[in-house]
């Protein structure tokens, strides 16, 4: 089945987390969104979770689900999601993180006013000791060759580097071949930044839309 969107989830040992997660992704207003979730050879009870939900949620019949035989990391699973993703424009979400109702909804919108490949929304860190961070950006359309580019490389960086929180067109992350780096760490900024310069048309928006 095709779907406008993708939302894919990389899972490792999130137990934690993972209902509030999934519950948060369940709730997109948006109606044609397909849930691809990658366990990633955990051992504790995050499969378990993944499949009640698959057979319980009225949403479960769009919970796809793939299982790896044991842990090859968070670039290979979110890899595998380019790789098998259904929808149209992919939006990565981490497993202990959630997202307001309306994310999938306004970013689609903004995609397609502004004929966008991408669109950036903006989030809120909260610290395990309850401490508070808002990153926003500003209200922009970055609509011309290297724009976003030349908005992301400024000085301090312009964007986040993190996988998650942006809409994106997926067609161009498989002409290109791009993909997440097979590394420990900072492998969210490689693919982020690199990613930037491939895209035209771009939006940004100052809603809060995801919960780290």
């Amino acid at each position: 089945m095709k779907y406008d969107v993708t939302i894919g989830i990389p899972v490792y040992q999130a137990e934690k987390y993972l209902s509030r997660t999934l519950e948060s992704a369940l709730a997109q207003s948006y109606p044609s969104i397909e849930f691809l979730i990658v366990d990633d050879g955990s051992t504790d009870g995050s499969l378990a979770i993944l499949e009640g939900f698959q057979k319980n949620h009225p949403r479960g019949g769009a919970i796809r689900l793939i299982s790896h035989s044991h842990n090859f990391g968070v670039s290979a699973a979110r890899n595998r999601i380019i790789e098998e993703a259904s929808g149209t424009y992919l939006y990565f979400m981490d497993a202990d993180d959630t997202m307001v109702g309306h994310t999938i909804a306004l970013l689609m919108d903004n995609i397609r006013r502004y004929e966008a490949e991408i669109a950036f929304g903006s989030y809120e860190k909260i610290g395990t000791d309850g401490k508070r961070e808002v990153y926003q950006y500003p209200e922009l359309q970055l609509l011309g060759e290297d724009q976003l580019a030349s908005f992301a490389y400024r000085k301090y960086a312009g964007i986040q580097a993190s996988a998650c929180n942006y809409l994106v067109k997926i067609s161009i992350l498989r002409d290109h071949h791009h993909r997440f780096m097979e590394t420990d760490y900072w492998e969210d900024l490689v693919f982020t930044f690199d990613l930037v310069t491939l895209m035209s048309r771009a939006v940004l928006l100052p809603d809060i839309t995801y919960y780290y």
